[in-house]
């Protein structure tokens, strides 16, 4: 090297310098990678229709005769003449009362649950947790309905005139009213709001010898104190186009939006505080059989005849009305539930379930009779429940 020549000595820096983005880029790869794969996997469940179930867990329930089957927070109650239980989804008791009613008539609302006695006038009022509230009425129990709060109406009649009282959790009555028979007609039905402020009762009445529907709003609340009696609406012959249809059930299938079932029809009304008494209209051929909701769904059950054939339809409307979609079968199942993004179907013989705007879950018979279906929080996990035995089940196989 020549004299006076600078001699400079660097080190090498680019592989240091690139490394950072080589290994971003391959983490990115390996995340889509997980993701591509996770999502075909998700699809190939969410398109999979199981042939058989495992029997993961089962049990003997007391109560041999059980009067009904409802759901509630963490899994269901079970009804009976002696008292009422609530087990979870291991089929392990969360709860139980004792009692003595000749005829049981049950509600639940999120952890909370109503029981009165149907010709009696014993009702009780349990909070999810064993405690309860005893309450003896002033009439005979032909209803009850029990909101998310323990907020508890009761549908009363003296062989004379109609009665509706509502209870506090701790059994404390804050509302008690006669339906005025003359004036509205005989009640059918009742339902309380979830968060126990509005209350709704469906009438049958007669005009010139055609029996027709009323429907009567009433909301507890703040906006209802500034109406006579907390009377916010009402909707007066709601079978025009149907002289001879009832509209004999009612049901508070959100907090805002009621659902009135009738022989041929079904109306939703949009219910904030005040109804607004257009409602959305849905008529039907055939008979119903059947009805169901969740939080996002109604359900209807339907029996077609043509000629000597007979069908049934599972029609899905959203809360608002709006139909999502029909499915046509040839079998009756006597238990229709919406669970989740599932419809569950059971009967004496079979099971079926079938995912919403989606394939069959699972179709196959039975060998014993279904009382009740409900899905756990298990990936493709269902309780079945036959008289008193519990069986927790995962539908396995298929294709």
């Amino acid at each position: 090297m020549d004299e006076g020549t600078k001699q400079v000595t660097k080190e090498y820096t680019g592989e240091s310098r690139f490394r950072p983005i080589y290994i971003l880029i391959i983490a990115a790869v390996i995340i889509l990678v997980g993701v591509v794969v996770g999502w075909m996997i998700k699809r190939s469940k969410d398109r999979k229709t199981y042939a058989a179930y495992d029997v993961v867990k089962m049990k003997q329930m007391p109560f041999t005769t059980v009067s009904g089957i409802l759901p509630i927070r963490d899994g269901v109650l079970r009804y009976a003449r002696d008292g009422a239980e609530a087990v979870n989804q291991d089929g392990e008791s969360l709860w139980n009362v004792s009692y003595n009613m000749a005829n049981p008539v049950a509600d639940t609302c999120g952890k909370f649950a109503a029981v009165g006695d149907a010709g009696g006038v014993s009702l009780y009022i349990m909070d999810g947790t064993g405690s309860f509230s005893n309450v003896t009425t002033d009439h005979s129990i032909v209803r009850v309905a029990v909101a998310a709060n323990g907020e508890t109406a009761v549908l009363m009649d003296d062989g004379k005139e109609d009665y509706i009282s509502i209870y506090h959790a701790d059994g404390t009555r804050v509302v008690d009213m006669n339906t005025v028979t003359n004036v509205n007609g005989f009640p059918l039905d009742i339902a309380i709001s979830e968060d126990g402020a509005k209350l709704v009762v469906s009438f049958a009445y007669f005009d010139d010898d055609a029996v027709r529907s009323r429907l009567v709003f009433y909301n507890f609340g703040g906006v209802g104190r500034s109406y006579y009696d907390g009377m916010v609406g009402k909707a007066e012959s709601v079978t025009t186009d149907y002289p001879d249809n009832l509209y004999a059930d009612v049901e508070f299938v959100t907090n805002d939006r009621v659902a009135v079932f009738g022989d041929r029809g079904l109306l939703v009304y949009e219910m904030e505080e005040i109804p607004n008494l257009e409602p959305k209209q849905i008529t039907y051929t055939g008979t119903i059989r059947r009805f169901t909701f969740s939080g996002k769904y109604i359900g209807l059950l339907t029996e077609k005849r043509d000629g000597g054939r007979i069908q049934y339809e599972v029609t899905l409307y959203d809360t608002n009305g709006a139909q999502v979609e029909t499915r046509t079968m040839d079998n009756y199942y006597s238990g229709f539930r919406i669970d989740g993004g599932d419809v569950i179907l059971y009967s004496d013989t079979s099971l079926y379930i079938y995912r919403i705007k989606g394939r069959d879950k699972y179709k196959n018979s039975v060998s014993r009779a279904v009382s009740y279906c409900f899905a756990t929080s298990e990936d493709n996990g269902f309780v079945l429940i036959f008289d008193n035995q519990f069986n927790r089940i995962r539908l396995i196989g298929g294709e």
